[in-house]
């Protein structure tokens, strides 16, 4: 079988367009955004009050257990000062001081006195399904990911906005230069 020299010459130049740092396909844009999401991680976050506490027994019930759950689970450690009886009510009051532990240390964002700002969802870079490419240029590139959702153990301390989905999509715009190769530039 003869081949023909213009179709080598044509896969040829095909091979060299494809290996070309210039062109960008979906995983030189799935290492871009990843790399992206480790400098600037996108979260979801609630409020925590650490210290003494005065919570009521019945009305706060789910709220005591889920401290319970994450005091077996080594995240945080309460001490109960007392449980008292409030006079004329059918309910008591529960009064306990919150300390987190070195374990809840990752879900920290930021700490002022006795709030603390804590990671409730992280959102990690969905490879598997892919990545859509919507616009594409010589320099840029508008890229639309899917982010799965991770919910941390502090996820119930607020509600998730979208608890009928397990990921959100996001769109990343992409800049080529010669130095850094494809960078995300939101």
């Amino acid at each position: 079988m003869k081949t023909h020299p213009i179709l080598l010459v044509f896969s040829l130049l095909i091979m060299l367009v494809s290996c070309d740092n210039r062109t960008l396909n979906t995983s030189k844009a799935a290492s871009a955004i990843t790399v992206y999401l480790e400098e600037k991680p996108i979260y979801e976050s609630a409020y925590l009050t650490v210290g003494e506490t005065k919570l009521r027994t019945k009305k706060d019930h789910e709220l005591i257990e889920q401290y319970k759950l994450l005091e077996a689970e080594g995240y945080i450690a309460f001490t109960t000062k007392s449980s008292k009886k409030r006079w004329l009510s059918k309910d008591s009051i529960w009064n306990a001081t919150l300390k987190l532990t070195e374990k809840a240390h990752p879900y920290v964002i930021e700490q002022k006195n006795n709030k603390i700002k804590i990671k409730t969802i992280e959102y990690k870079v969905d490879t598997e399904n892919g990545l859509q490419i919507d616009s594409k240029g010589k320099k840029s590139a508008l890229v639309t990911a899917m982010l799965q959702k991770k919910a941390t153990p502090f996820s119930f301390l607020k509600p998730d906005k979208n608890p009928h989905t397990e990921f959100i999509t996001k769109k990343f715009r992409m800049k080529f230069s010669d130095e850094n190769g494809w960078k995300i530039i939101n």
